[in-house]
């Protein structure tokens, strides 16, 4: 499983043993069936996006409890030896029933069930809430980004800002499933066969005697794929001296640098000048990107008001999606055995049964319909056997953000999709 070496199988809440341990003694071994809902949209939110499915099934097959795990639950003193015995050779024996990663959704949808014996699918559920929560979150944002970009290039830039190395993936798979063009993450692009890319540090160009001679040294190394960071000093002066050294090593030795990048000041105003400039100066080959604390608020901003940007870096506000860092997903019981249940409790009320989705659509997706299960070739849910290219997630992604209304996609107060449930 992604950067966790060990078992996974104690990466849950202390209550799912504890309980497990009751069914146990108990002989409550009937097949029990979770689901997982969320229960409501961020603010300017019109749909999620369904993911981290890859990292599901990686935790399920890798799902064990070792002799040093069973060891620490012992010290505990809250078992007994032969549950303790159970668990050491337990083996997860569940069924999954999910949307596919890449689909939309919407509030308070079953988008994912576990079916299995009650001890098997009750433990489960804390790290496939915490896989599905920040996954769905991160592909959501990489959609409404990509959204707001409207086709320039976008990387992911947000490593050094995420809460942790896992996040970084999760956040660099989410990039490429919304079709980013790269991340700078070495480690995630070689995980998920993802282009790398990066360009300079302000510590590159204050560590030479110059910024000019930064930028000679830079263009020289790299060529082609040279992107000047220009904005250490005089972001104005800058531009100008990245277009002086674009200009002399395409005469010199007909090599065509890729571009600038901009990390701070007035984006707007500083891209139309490059770009001026650019053309003025005969480089203007030279592409312009833009990084710093972008969302997709902002990028949507910016490309309104006419910023002649090709492309975006996104870092901090997308790697922690900080305007909707977490979200209400819950795992919640609505089956055991023959019998449905529900709560009733204020404000979390669940619907018993297993069941089904239907969307209705002509050229545009009109409404989903939850039922109570009926085997239909339409169900959204389906059966979860293998793992999908990341080329399929892609395209799925596209055709169902084509299929949606514009009122829901817009990045700013979108209307509200209708469920029914039945």
């Amino acid at each position: 499983m992604w950067l966790i070496k060990d078992s996974p199988a104690l990466f849950v809440d202390l209550y799912e043993l504890t309980m497990a341990a009751v069914y146990f003694k108990k002989k409550m071994h009937d097949t029990a069936y979770f689901e997982v809902t969320i229960r409501r949209l961020p603010e300017h939110w019109g749909f999620f996006v369904m993911a981290g499915l890859a990292e599901v099934q990686s935790y399920l097959s890798e799902f064990r409890f070792t002799k040093e795990d069973t060891d620490y639950l012992r010290s505990t003193k809250l078992f007994s030896e032969d549950f303790l015995t159970y668990l050491s050779d337990l083996k997860p024996a569940v069924k999954i029933r999910s949307l596919p990663e890449g689909a939309v959704f919407f509030p308070n949808e079953p988008i994912f069930e576990v079916a299995g014996p009650l001890i098997c699918a009750q433990i489960l559920e804390s790290y496939i809430l915490n896989i599905l929560g920040f996954s769905i979150i991160e592909a959501t944002l990489a959609a409404r980004t990509s959204i707001a970009a409207k086709g320039h290039a976008l990387v992911d830039f947000g490593l050094r800002r995420c809460q942790g190395p896992v996040a970084s993936v999760r956040c660099s798979r989410a990039a490429q499933m919304a079709g980013f063009a790269a991340t700078s993450n070495l480690f995630a692009a070689k995980l998920l066969n993802f282009p790398p890319t990066g360009t300079m540090a302000h510590s590159f160009v204050q560590v030479h005697d110059s910024e000019e001679e930064s930028f000679q040294n830079f263009a020289q190394s790299y060529g082609p794929n040279a992107i000047l960071l220009v904005d250490t000093y005089d972001s104005i002066e800058g531009i100008k001296k990245a277009a002086r050294v674009a200009r002399q090593l395409c005469e010199q030795r007909r090599i065509k640098i890729r571009g600038i990048r901009l990390d701070s000041g007035d984006l707007v105003r500083l891209s139309k000048f490059a770009r001026r400039h650019f053309q003025e100066n005969d480089v203007s080959f030279l592409k312009i990107f833009a990084s710093g604390d972008l969302d997709e608020f902002k990028i949507y901003d910016l490309l309104k008001q006419g910023a002649q940007i090709d492309g975006f870096g996104i870092g901090t506000r997308f790697a922690v999606s900080r305007f909707a860092p977490a979200v209400e997903i819950i795992y919640k019981l609505v089956q055991y055995g023959d019998k449905g249940v529900l709560k009733t409790s204020p404000d979390k009320q669940s619907r018993p049964g297993r069941k089904t989705i239907i969307r209705v659509k002509d050229k545009y997706y009109k409404k989903d319909i939850v039922s109570q299960l009926q085997v239909s070739p339409d169900d959204l849910l389906k059966p979860l056997e293998s793992a999908e290219k990341i080329q399929t997630i892609q395209q799925r992604l596209t055709d169902e953000l084509s299929a949606l209304n514009d009122s829901i996609k817009t990045i700013r107060n979108p209307t509200k999709y209708p469920v029914e449930f039945s």
